[in-house]
C-alpha cells in the first residue's frame, strides 16, 4: 500500500530510487568493513607469529653471550617449531604459519608448545672454543635418566650439570616402573626415557602405555655412541663429541642428527680461522724451531678440517692439546685459545 502511494505522485519515483541505492551502498559498505576486519585479523596473527619469532631470536642472542639458563616468557601459548636451521609458529597448513632462518646451534624436542621456553647455554670446545649451543624445553616435555647400578654415581652427575629449571629426573634401572610415571607424562607433549645401559622396556612398551609421543635414548657412555628411537619405528645410530654435544642428543632426540652437522660444520669454519692464524704467526717469528712445529700444526689443521668421523675427532683432540702444550713448552706462540 505504501509503495502503490509513492507511485502515484509525480515524481515520488526519485524518493524509491534514492531509497534503493542508500540500501545497495550500505550492503556493499557493510561488506567492506566485514571483509577489512577479516583481513585485519588474519594479518594481525601473522604479524604476531613474525613478532614472536623476532622476539624469540633476540631473546636467544642475549643468552648466547655466555653460559647460564633462564626462562623466556611470551605472554601467550605459541606453538613454535624447531628444525635445522629454521624457526617457525603456527600449523604449517594454516595461513599464519611463519618461519625464520636462524644460524644458531638450537638443540630441541621439534615443537615447543604453550606460554615459556626454557633456556640453557653452553660453550661448546673441543678443545678450543667453536660455537655456543642452546638447549630449549618446557614444563610439557620432560627427561629421565635411567641409570645401572654401576654408572649411577656418573649419570647423576651429568644430571646434575643440567639446569634444575629442565627438571631432569633419575631411576636406577632396577626400580624404574613405568606405570609410576603415569600420572605425570599424561600431560606430556614428549617423555623422553635415556637408558645409560641395556633398556628394560621398548619404545612401543611404554608409547603403549602412556599414550604420547616417547622416545628411548640409549647412550654408550664409554665409546660416545647412542641409539635414539622415535614413535615412528624409527632408530638412528649416532656419535657426540664432547659432553656439551651429547647434552644436544638429550634434549633433541630424533631431531639430533642435522643439528650435529651444523655444529660439525661450525667446527670447520673455525678450523681454517685457526690455519690462518698459525699461517700468521709464522710469519712474526725468526725461530726456526718455532717455524717447523707451526707449519706441523697448519698441516694437522688442513688434515682434520673435513673430518666426520668420532674416533678422527678425538683423536684430533688429543694431538691438538700436546701440540699447543708443545708450543709453549718451547717459548713459541701457543695457537689455539
Amino acid at each position: 500500500m505504501k509503495f502503490s502511494r509513492i507511485y502515484r505522485k509525480k515524481g515520488d519515483t526519485s524518493i524509491l530510487f534514492n531509497w534503493i541505492f542508500a540500501i545497495i551502498a550500505g550492503a556493499v559498505i557493510l561488506m567492506f568493513f566485514v571483509k577489512f576486519s577479516f583481513v585485519s585479523i588474519s594479518g594481525n596473527k601473522m604479524l604476531e607469529g613474525n613478532r614472536i619469532l623476532v622476539f624469540l631470536d633476540d631473546k636467544l642472542d642475549a643468552f648466547g653471550v655466555g653460559e647460564g639458563s633462564d626462562t623466556i616468557n611470551l605472554n601467550d601459548d605459541f606453538k613454535i617449531g624447531f628444525s635445522c636451521g629454521v624457526i617457525s609458529s603456527g600449523e604449517t597448513a594454516n595461513n599464519n604459519f611463519y618461519e625464520r632462518s636462524t644460524d644458531k646451534v638450537l638443540f630441541s624436542p621439534q615443537i615447543l608448545k604453550g606460554d615459556e621456553i626454557k633456556v640453557w647455554t653452553k660453550k661448546w670446545e673441543f678443545p678450543y672454543g667453536i660455537a655456543t649451543f642452546f638447549y630449549l624445553g618446557n614444563p610439557k616435555n620432560r627427561i629421565l635418566f635411567v641409570a645401572e647400578s654401576y654408572n649411577v654415581d656418573e649419570v647423576l652427575s651429568i644430571a646434575d650439570n643440567i639446569p634444575p629449571i629442565f627438571k631432569v629426573q633419575v631411576t636406577d634401572k632396577q626400580k624404574f616402573d613405568p606405570g609410576l610415571f603415569l600420572s605425570q607424562v599424561k600431560g606430556y607433549d614428549k617423555f623422553t626415557v635415556v637408558y645409560f645401559g641395556t633398556p628394560s622396556f621398548t619404545v612401543n612398551q611404554l608409547k603403549s602405555l602412556y599414550g604420547v609421543n616417547v622416545e628411548v635414548i640409549i647412550i654408550d657412555l664409554e665409546n660416545n655412541t647412542a641409539k635414539i628411537y622415535d614413535s615412528f619405528g624409527n632408530v638412528y645410530d649416532e656419535f657426540y663429541i664432547g659432553d656439551e654435544m651429547m647434552y644436544g642428543l638429550i634434549f633433541s632426540g630424533s631431531g639430533y642428527s642435522c643439528i650435529k652437522e651444523r655444529a660439525i660444520q661450525r667446527y670447520q669454519v673455525i678450523d681454517s680461522i685457526y690455519s690462518d692464524k698459525v699461517t700468521r704467526l709464522m710469519g712474526k717469528t725468526k725461530d726456526q724451531t718455532c717455524i717447523d712445529m707451526l707449519n706441523e700444526a697448519r698441516k694437522m689443521l688442513d688434515n682434520y678440517r673435513y673430518i666426520n668421523e668420532k674416533d678422527d675427532f678425538y683423536d684430533m683432540f688429543d694431538r691438538i692439546k700436546k701440540q699447543n702444550e708443545d708450543l709453549e713448552k718451547k717459548g713459541c706462540s701457543g695457537v689455539y685459545l
